[in-house]
């Protein structure tokens, strides 16, 4: 073999540039975007039913940016309910992203403290399922463009999240049955698509197998606290079973994560 030769075949793989990995973001983002139209125009709605603002209406989707959050929130303080108990109540709605945080802390450490403030207020559901995806693809590549993709699919999927309030607020009783018409289905589809890609060995199918199981039967705890504690046994069951195989293979666990000296 030719010197090179050799020099092209150990050449690393060029890293996608900062507008491809925006507009692939974009691309991927657009049927979660779409998908979640329904509860921005539904969430605007129920704002405009409890006599909030429009204001107050459009600071919430812009300042708590999580549906699920902000439907429990409006019926608490349209019922009464003191503050402290709305807030403690969002943030135990919200523990999911806690594991969001740990997953992908890795990958954005280079990053200085604004890029990272950035991209942990835009990680909602669809935004994580959409980073972990591509964090996933671009292993090894370790400070390339891969947060330009998550910041562009998230101003997406926030531009259309307070569109869509706004809509579904001016509109009122005009969006409020707008649940029954199934269009909430694609961003369904979409998400069984990209966590069926996720799993790609046996440990993967069968944590997320045990995680749904236990998110099935714990559905009935209050505040969406069942998917917590779903994830949470499923996390640690998978850290432990990976510890077990490194410790049988007798290989580190930084030896996985770091490349070698000769690379």
């Amino acid at each position: 073999m030719t010197e090179s030769t050799m020099s092209t075949s150990s050449t690393p793989a060029r890293p996608v540039s900062r507008g491809r990995e925006i507009r692939t973001g974009l691309r991927d983002a657009t049927p979660l975007a779409l998908g979640a139209l329904p509860f921005g125009l539904l969430f605007g709605a129920v704002g405009q039913q409890a006599d909030l603002s429009l204001l107050d209406t459009m600071l919430m989707s812009a300042l708590v940016n999580g549906g699920s959050a902000q439907m429990i929130a409006t019926g608490l303080m349209a019922s009464g309910t003191a503050w402290f108990l709305v807030v403690a109540t969002c943030l135990v709605v919200n523990m999911r992203h806690v594991f969001y945080s740990a997953a992908l802390s890795a990958k954005v450490r280079h990053l200085p403290t604004l890029w990272r403030a950035v991209l942990a207020y835009g990680m909602i559901d669809a935004i994580y399922v959409l980073a972990a995806k591509r964090y996933e693809d671009a292993t090894g590549d370790r400070r390339g463009q891969q947060h330009w993709y998550v910041l562009a699919a998230s101003v997406l999927m926030y531009v259309g999240w307070l569109s869509s309030t706004l809509i579904g607020y001016v509109f009122g009783k005009d969006v409020t049955s707008i649940d029954g018409l199934g269009l909430d289905f694609a961003i369904y589809a979409t998400y069984i698509g990209l966590v069926v890609s996720c799993f790609t060995s046996k440990r993967a199918v069968a944590a997320g197998l045990m995680g749904g199981v236990l998110a099935l039967a714990l559905h009935r705890l209050p505040y969406q606290s069942g998917l917590f504690f779903a994830t949470l046994a499923a996390t640690v069951a998978l850290a432990l079973w990976e510890g077990r195989v490194r410790a049988e293979d007798g290989t580190p666990k930084s030896a996985e994560q770091e490349p070698t000296a000769n690379g």
